[in-house]
């Protein structure tokens, strides 16, 4: 994080300088020269974006837990992203009775975010993407209920030697990604006292699951082993 600070530093001298030059009369630029400038802004905001997720990865801001109707959360979420990318299709699937869960709102909202703007990167733009809520027993997380979120897609798949390293902070498959998007979004999710977990198979698409604690939820006594996301039977009523 103390790093992350000293290269933001310079970072706003370099734009601002770079600002500076891009507002100079034509006749003291060439075009070539106007360029360039060009070019730094957009690498100095590119590294600044870079930097931002350092600090959100190094230092977390601590959310407000309360009760979140995710509902809501997810139709607010299909509508920002359908208008954004039109060749996309984006359904959500949750029950009718649905109950809260016990979150941060904003946080939640910007790690399905991220799980939905990844999949739409995956289709390339083109496909459907299902997100699903459904309400089950808490016994992964040491509660008696809690809800689980899945965000699907139809895309290539993740190829499986990169399985194992999704979570790790700068491992990406991106060109141009800073490799911190899902390793941010596991360490909300572990704050809000959930789990995420990833499921894929190439050229048939991802699935990421959250299981977060239901508002109403209260601790139990865990005993045994617990399960894995990725065994429960995830079915939407109506679906």
């Amino acid at each position: 994080a103390g790093l992350a600070h000293e290269v933001k530093n310079p970072l706003g001298a370099i734009k601002g300088a770079a600002q500076l030059l891009g507002d100079s009369p034509d006749a003291t630029l060439g075009s070539s020269e106007r360029e360039f400038v060009s070019i730094i802004l957009e690498e100095v905001d590119r590294l600044d974006r870079v930097v931002g997720s350092v600090l959100d990865y190094a230092r977390p801001a601590r959310g407000t837990m309360g009760e979140v109707n995710l509902r809501q959360v997810l139709e607010r979420i299909r509508l920002m992203l359908e208008a954004e990318s039109s060749g996309c299709e984006i359904v959500v699937e949750t029950e009718d009775d649905l109950p809260p869960v016990r979150a941060d709102a904003e946080q939640l909202r910007q790690v399905l975010l991220n799980l939905v703007k990844n999949a739409v990167q995956a289709l390339g733009g083109r496909g459907r993407i299902r997100i699903g809520a459904v309400s089950m027993p808490g016994a992964a997380l040491g509660v008696t209920s809690a809800v689980a979120l899945t965000v699907s897609d139809e895309g290539p798949g993740i190829a499986p030697e990169m399985m194992k390293s999704l979570f790790v902070p700068f491992v990406t498959t991106k060109e141009r990604g800073t490799g911190l998007g899902l390793a941010i979004s596991q360490r909300i999710i572990q704050e809000m006292r959930g789990r995420i977990e990833v499921s894929s198979r190439v050229g048939e698409g991802t699935t990421f699951s959250i299981l977060l604690p239901s508002h109403e939820a209260t601790p139990t006594d865990v005993g045994g082993a617990r399960t894995s996301l990725s065994t429960a039977r995830m079915e939407v009523s109506g679906s």
